[in-house]
Parts: C-alpha cells; structure tokens; sequence
C-alpha cells in the first residue's frame, strides 16, 4: 500500500475546505458553527481543523465526543471514504459493534472509550496503513506498561471542569478613586471578592475592622493594618480565583501528573514538557503551612471552646457556692454597715480564693482543647479577666479581638503562599488540559495495545489477489476457543469460492464470525485473532446470518434483490450462513448456486454454509469447492466429537447420519438392518 505524503495530505485537507461548509458536516447546527467559527476564527480554518483532526482545539468548541465524530467524518472525506460504506449488511455491523464493545472494555476513560467508537472498517489503504501504524505503536506501548500500576492512574483521569470560583468573604479589597473601582468592578473582580470604594482613612480603617485583610487597590498609603497592593492581577488580589481551577480538577490532574511520571520512566516518548506543572500540582497538593493550619483550627475552635469553659465554670461557682458559709468577725461586719458596697466587697474578699480557683481551672480545660502558643495563652486569659461574680460574663470585646488577630495572622502566612503559587499557575491552564488529552489519547492507545497483547493478535498480510487464509484463528467471543485454519485462494487451495458443509453444532457458524471478525479487524487496520494471515484488500463485505424459516413471497423478493450485489465489479467476499432456509429446498439448491457462479465470475470471494451442498454441486457452473467440519464420531451422552478446523474438497456427513451410524454399529437382528437401510440412503 502506498502511503500519501504529509504535503499531499495538506494540500488535499485544503482543497476540501475550500469546497465544504460547515453545515454539510454532520451534527453541525448554527449554534456549533458559530462556535467552531469563534474558535479557529473563520469558517475555511474550522474546516480545515476538522480535517487536520486538531482534537485539542475542536474539543474547546464542542463536547470531545462531537470533536471525535468531527474528526472521524473529516477523516473519510480525507480519504474519500464512509463508515459504513465497507460492511454492506446488518450482520457484518453486528459483527463491528461487539469487536468495538470488546476493545472498548480495555479503555479506562470516557475518551478512550468514544474515539474507538471512531474506529470502522474500511477498504481504504490509507486508513489501514495508519490505523496499523498506530496499534504497532501501541502495542509497543501496551508490552512495555503492563503490570506497572498505570491502569489505576488512568481511571483517576478525566476531562476539566471549569466552574465558577468559590468567592473570597474573609478579605476585601479597597480603592479609594473611583477609576481604580470601576476599572476593577468592570473586569468582574467584584464576583470574586468584596470590593469597596473608600474615600477617606477613617472608612478604610473601618473596612480593615470588618475583614481579615484589606487590600489597597490604587497604590497609595494607608493604615498600616491595610496592606497596599503590589499587582492588580488576579494572582495577586484574589489568587484563589486562580487556584479553584486546580483544586477542582486535582485529583484528575495528580493522575495524569503520576501517568506521565510513569510513562516517562516505562521509556514512553511524548510526556516530559509537563514536569513544572507536575511540580506545581504537588505543591498544591501538599498539606501546606502547618502554622497556618494551627491557626485555622485555632480560629475554628476557639469560640465553641470558649463558651464551654464559661459554661462550666459559672456550673463549678454555683456549686462551690452553694456549699460555702459566710463567717464575718467584729470589723467585717462594721465595715459591711458603713461603707456603701461594703456587703458587696466583703463577699468579693471572701469569695476570691474560689473564684480565681475556678477560673484557672476553666482556663487550663480551654487550653487543653485549644492548640496555643506564644502570646495567645495571655490573650485567652484577657477574656476571662473579670472581677469576682456571679454569674462569671466573658469579655467579649477581648474574645472578638483575639479571634480577628488569628485570622490576620493565619491570613497573612497563607496569602503570600497561594499569591506565590497562583502566579506560577496562571498561565498553566493550556498545558494542564493538553497534559490530561494527551493522558486520555494516551489511554485509547493503551486499550487498543493491551486488546493487541492479551488476545496475541497478529497484523495480516495483504495480497493483491483474491485470497483469505489464516493459520490458528481464534473465536474473539469464545472464552476458551479452539485454533481453526482455512484458506480460500491461496496456492494450495486456489478456489476463492466454497460451500461449507457439516454437522450441526459442528462449528460452521462460529467459524463464519470468526472470518467475519478477522476480515473486519483487517480492514480497520487492526492485528487478527491468528497465528497468521493473508487476503486481499476488499471493498465490500457482506454476512448473511441465518434466516429465522421460510420467508413470505415478499420478503423472499427482498432478499433475493439483496443478492443482486453479485453483479457489482468491486472486491467483495460474502458469507451466508444456511441460505437455503429462505425457501423450498429445491429452489434454494438452484439460487444459491447461481449466486455462487457469479461471484466466482466477478472474482469475488464467499464461504456459504449450506447443509444442500451435494445438491448445490449439481447445478452450479464454476469451480466451486466443498468443504466439511468433520465430526468424528459421538461420544457415550451423544455429544459431538469434532475437528473444528474444515477439511478442504470434502463432503462432511450430518448428524442424523452419525447417529445412524452409531445405531448401525450398536443394534442387532431385524432393528440393525432398517438402520443400515437409512444410513444406506445418505450415501
């Protein structure tokens, strides 16, 4: 097979271009039209796209399983070809869609799953040549992957979702023009963050009360609890909006980020340009700042804990209280009776040992649940640095202090973290979705290498003249196959036509799939489930299951006019199974050697399983060859004892003649003689 050069290849997209329209491509409305037409800026570069097969940029525009069947459509008009222009019969698709499910079973993505929905047989070189390029590859691939674990990684890849970001409610930003908050409002930034336009320092100074951190816009001065902002970028106002696209999609961009380290190490070419982005992905998966996230269950933690230890303690005063007795002596009492207070400072110094007893044991169970350090064990104890009373009442001023003062703090250490990763992020996008279709492209590669390697499958060899031989075939559907040969048009079986006679339950069936699934991979470009194999380049195939009994005179005309593809000049083969059902016996005898005549005169191929071949010997013109699964006998439950594999220019005997056979062999007297009478009549 000749194989067209790149240039050819362009130059030939191009000129397709020119002539087509978007809309004459299948599944393209106005609204995909327009969208093609947005991404690639005119319609002639959409179309071009299309027939380039530029997936990464036509997956932008349209859902990838859209891009695929674009693309898999512009390939044939490449290629002047169709889907469904090689396989001429319902049972010859049959055929396809279960070699597709099979090999779809071996994908680990939605992606790999629907581009080998893309796959059809052809009779097209070009298309084998590169389908049989790429299982080559992929085979190569496959044999050198297996068994280290990426199967796991590829399921955890997905396509990216791009969502809205989360908005920032613990920060602000601030401008005190009105240019700098319109600028600012208009770019959207208002969707991410709260953006406030203050005019004076005392509305700045209330902002920064009410957030844990304000940002000035505008690049001016302001308190010093108000940090003045050194890029107006996204990155750096509100890096989060940046980072959401990653933490979205982390855990399918650690797979593909751990699928190309693994590629990369199996020897596998095509996945290194992503290392920086893989490193920044593992930053981002990192824990992060163990301060930051002591301070974050700090913040967390703090007020429920807080409001525990009050609860107990004004429960333990209560009760100590209540167990207590006043005793006064001769001064206490007098100073109780002069001052104004005095009752009330008397109980305070007679009750402060108890008080500062509960307190500090409330103290000490806070901080127990709390993880403090430095300073933040005297501000807890600056809320409940209350004078001696009952019941105790926390400060509240204090507490509202502390609580703002940790999330600053935890604010400032994580903020210059994520500004600093956002801003190595940023640009990022294109290469993290291209590492992730590489990885899924990837995947349908090692689907169809690992189909390739576990099923032992073996390229074909195309032969200029009409021929279909294979050595070791085996049944894709079967789980457990027995290896059959068969050769039509090679040098020692040079008939390219031949009935198949046998048995039932013989196998003639089985072995018509199996033709079918070898002839259908062939023509996909895919390896064949044989040891070896040679056939000619076809340009149709057809497979006639079997019929379900007589047909009707109606559908008996309907199928006869299906046959008249016999009188057609292009390379075909065609296999029938049984044919001879659609009618009488004696009729089907006579059609179906007429039929066999033909393709036998056109130089086309056929394999019909026909349990009249005898009769169809008799009225057929050609050389048409008999071939038979022969039985060799049946064992003690009556179970067929085949060889699966036909034997060439042989009549193999039915079941009913086995049997009588059998009989013959077992029976006595009068009983033995009828049943050599029957048997005498198959012979």
């Amino acid at each position: 097979m000749e194989k067209n050069s790149a240039g050819t290849d362009i130059l030939y997209s191009r000129l397709n271009a020119i002539r087509l329209k978007l809309k004459d491509l299948p599944g393209v409305g106005q609204r995909i039209r327009e969208r093609l037409i947005e991404q690639y800026g005119d319609e002639q570069r959409a179309v071009e796209a299309v027939l380039a097969g530029d997936l990464s940029g036509l997956a932008v525009a349209v859902s990838e399983r859209q891009a695929l069947l674009l693309i898999r459509h512009g390939r044939c008009l490449r290629h002047s070809t169709a889907p469904d222009q090689f396989l001429a019969t319902e049972e010859a698709a049959r055929v396809q869609e279960k070699l597709i499910d099979l090999l779809s079973g071996y994908a680990h993505t939605d992606f790999a799953r629907q581009k080998i929905m893309t796959l059809f047989a052809s009779g097209c070189p070009q298309i084998i040549e590169e389908n049989g390029s790429l299982a080559r590859a992929a085979a190569a691939e496959a044999e050198k992957m297996k068994g280290r674990g990426l199967e796991k990684l590829l399921k955890g890849v997905r396509p990216l979702r791009e969502r809205p970001p989360t908005r920032v409610r613990e920060r602000a930003v601030a401008a005190t023009t009105v240019e700098c908050f319109s600028a600012l409002k208009a770019r959207g930034l208002d969707r991410l963050i709260d953006l406030h336009l203050t005019e004076s320092p005392s509305e700045l100074s209330d902002l920064a009360r009410s957030y844990s951190h304000v940002c000035l816009a505008d690049g001016r001065e302001g308190p010093a609890e108000v940090e003045r902002a050194e890029s107006l970028e996204d990155w750096y106002l509100v890096p989060e909006a940046v980072l959401g696209y990653y933490k979205e999609n982390l855990e399918s961009l650690l797979a593909a980020a751990k699928a190309a380290e693994l590629l990369r190490d199996g020897g596998v070419a095509g996945f290194s340009q992503w290392k920086d982005l893989e490193g920044l992905l593992s930053r981002l998966e990192e824990s992060g700042d163990r301060e930051e996230e002591r301070l974050k269950r700090l913040s967390d933690n703090l007020n429920a804990v807080v409001k525990r230890a009050e609860a107990w303690a004004n429960e333990e005063l209560k009760q100590r209280i209540e167990r207590s007795s006043l005793t006064l002596g001769g001064s206490d009492l007098l100073l109780a009776m002069n001052a104004r207070d005095g009752v009330r400072e008397l109980l305070q110094a007679q009750m402060s040992g108890i008080f500062k007893e509960v307190i500090k044991q409330a103290l000490s169970r806070a901080a127990a649940d709390l993880e403090l350090a430095g300073s933040e064990s005297a501000r807890l104890e600056e809320i409940f640095a209350t004078e001696a009373a009952y019941p105790l009442e926390i400060d509240r001023q204090a507490l509202h202090s502390f609580q703002q003062d940790i999330r600053s703090r935890r604010e400032e250490r994580g903020l210059k973290a994520r500004r600093e990763l956002a801003r190595l992020l940023q640009d990022q996008k294109k290469a993290a979705s291209d590492q992730v279709h590489a990885l899924m492209d990837f995947d349908f590669r090692y689907a169809l290498g690992c189909f390739i390697v576990e099923k032992n499958l073996a390229f074909a060899q195309f032969a200029p003249e009409p021929c279909l031989s294979f050595n070791q075939g085996r049944h894709l559907f079967l789980d457990d196959p027995e290896p059959v040969s068969y050769a039509l048009g090679d040098g020692d079986h040079p008939e390219t036509v031949s009935l198949l006679s046998g048995v039932n339950s013989g196998g003639k069936t089985t072995l018509l799939d199996l033709i079918a699934q070898i002839v259908i991979l062939a023509h996909m470009g895919l390896p064949v489930p044989a040891a070896a194999c040679r056939l000619s380049l076809l340009e149709e195939f057809y497979y006639f299951g079997k019929s379900r009994g007589t047909l009707s005179a109606g559908a008996f005309e309907t199928a006869m006019k299906k046959f008249a593809i016999v009188e057609n000049e292009k390379r075909k083969l065609v296999i029938a199974d049984e044919l001879e059902s659609i009618t009488e016996p004696g009729a089907s005898a006579r059609i179906i050697a007429c039929i066999l005549d033909q393709l036998n005169r056109r130089r086309s191929m056929a394999v019909f399983v026909s349990h009249l071949a005898g009769e169809v010997l008799r009225y057929s013109e050609t050389a048409v060859r008999v071939d038979g699964i022969e039985a060799e006998g049946l064992d003690e439950n009556n179970n067929l004892r085949v060889s699966r594999s036909p034997r060439y220019n042989y009549l193999a005997r039915s079941t009913p003649e086995l049997i009588l056979d059998r009989l013959v062999r077992t029976a006595k007297g009068s009983e033995r003689e009828f049943y050599v009478r029957l048997l005498s009549k198959f012979r």
